[in-house]
């Protein structure tokens, strides 16, 4: 499933997606829980404005928090990873807080994403830019 993308953001109750041109960063905020559709369309949107900005970096606000359910982790892990592995982002950031209740989950997604990427966990989204400026050079 192609989606054509038209603009660079992608906005709900549950989630944003933006491209950040400054920063060539494709940024994804989880606002609070959510599954199947409306967990998959943002990230598949993300995966849509990475294929279309080479080598970007993707960087996910878990501020929030979201735990997933096994269908959509299955997916992710099936579907989304490996085809975001075929685009030209090398590096994945995770903004969390200090404590945070969700590690566990959070490290169950950053060893899957560390098949494919570098993976940084940060506590701001400058940190994530400082980066992505650092893994770049």
């Amino acid at each position: 499933m192609s989606m054509a993308i038209e603009k660079n953001e992608f906005d709900s109750e549950f989630s944003h997606v933006k491209y950040m041109s400054e920063d060539n960063i494709v940024f994804l905020t989880w606002k609070k829980f959510c599954c199947n559709d409306d967990y998959r369309t943002p990230t598949t949107f993300a995966l849509e404005l990475l294929k279309k900005y080479p080598n970007s970096n993707f960087v996910v606000d878990a501020r929030n928090g979201f735990e997933d359910e096994p269908e959509d982790i299955e997916w992710g892990f099936s579907v989304l990873l490996p085809a975001m592995a075929n685009t030209d982002c090398k590096n994945v950031v995770f903004i969390m807080n200090e404590v945070n209740e969700i590690e566990e989950e959070m490290d169950m997604w950053t060893k899957e994403f560390m098949k494919y990427f570098t993976v940084k966990k940060v506590n701001s989204y400058e940190d994530a830019v400082e980066f992505g400026l650092d893994a770049g050079k």
